[in-house]
């Protein structure tokens, strides 16, 4: 299956928030950086230095341009790759990748690795390539960033928005395929995103963001939630809801069925799902919903639902 989604989500939130990706990912350019400036994507560069994705790997590269206090320009190269294995081949593609960068026009440039796939063994991702040939040598070190090399925890209490970036890529292979994990993962997501405080063009950034990389426009998450992701255009917790609805309530119905298996289909349904509304109820009272809302969407008479209180 193609994975040009991945490319573009990287692509996208790259290029929609250079200044938060420089500071992220190569802090060390934040004391140098002239902020009366603005980062520029180079599209010529990006252009020159793209490449073809062998198989097992993908890859989102893009040529910024970063001013800095000397007056001076530096490039700045950022390789993002989906690695499924270790690939000793990077290196090589780094080095190439950065050679035909610093050629275009003879200025110094930074190379970054951004690896988002999964990890199979316990090795270092290479940071270096080397090469000899009869007393000729080359020796390229470049930055790598690795998704694996950071714990989710570390990621939640990490207020910069790369942050999120990261903790949506590794919900993404944790996830893997499955819808309802997927969904569930959105939902912590957009809760942590609420929380943070960003201004709307980087929350809405964030929103494209972990909806293209958790896939939560697929066929088989709500209709609701698909409409209300592509409108960008309700309050995040809105969409929160939604999603917190459905993920309940089908964790529900699969109980209810696990059930009906053993004491007959009909039974185990009914007895499952009134048992999951009320423990939806609870919840969604825990959260600070109305009783309407509740009512709503658990279908519970609103005195049982004042009772619950």
């Amino acid at each position: 299956m193609s994975k040009n989604w991945i490319d573009k989500s990287w692509r996208d939130v790259l290029s929609e928030n250079l200044d938060d990706a420089i500071a992220f990912f190569i802090p060390a350019i934040v004391a140098d950086r002239d902020y009366s400036k603005k980062p520029e994507l180079l599209s010529n560069e990006q252009a020159a230095i793209g490449s073809d994705s062998n198989k097992g790997a993908r890859y989102a590269d893009l040529a910024v341009s970063i001013p800095l206090k000397t007056g001076v320009d530096q490039r700045l190269l950022l390789h993002v790759e989906q690695q499924h294995a270790h690939d000793q081949n990077l290196p090589l593609r780094m080095y190439q990748l950065h050679y035909r960068m610093s050629d275009q026009r003879q200025l110094p440039v930074t190379s970054l690795a951004i690896l988002t796939g999964n990890r199979t063994d316990e090795l270092e991702p290479i940071s270096i390539y080397t090469d000899e040939c009869y007393g000729t040598r080359i020796l390229f070190e470049y930055n790598v960033y690795d998704v694996n090399s950071v714990t989710e925890e570390e990621l939640k209490n990490d207020p910069r928005i790369f942050a999120v970036v990261i903790l949506a890529a590794k919900k993404m292979l944790e996830a893997g395929g499955r819808a309802q994990e997927r969904g569930k993962f959105a939902l912590e997501l957009l809760r942590l995103l609420q929380g943070r405080g960003y201004d709307d063009k980087r929350a809405e950034s964030l929103q494209r963001f972990i909806g293209l990389i958790l896939q939560i426009k697929k066929d088989d998450i709500d209709i609701r939630v698909k409409e209300k992701w592509e409108m960008l255009s309700i309050p995040i917790d809105e969409a929160v809801k939604e999603i917190h609805v459905r993920v309940a309530t089908e964790q529900g119905m699969e109980r209810g069925m696990e059930r009906g298996m053993e004491r007959g289909m009909e039974k185990g349904m009914e007895k499952g799902m009134g048992e999951k509304a009320l423990q939806i109820a609870h919840s969604m009272l825990d959260d600070g919903f109305s009783p309407e809302a509740i009512q709503k969407y658990t279908g519970l008479d609103k005195e049982n639902i004042l009772a619950l209180r």
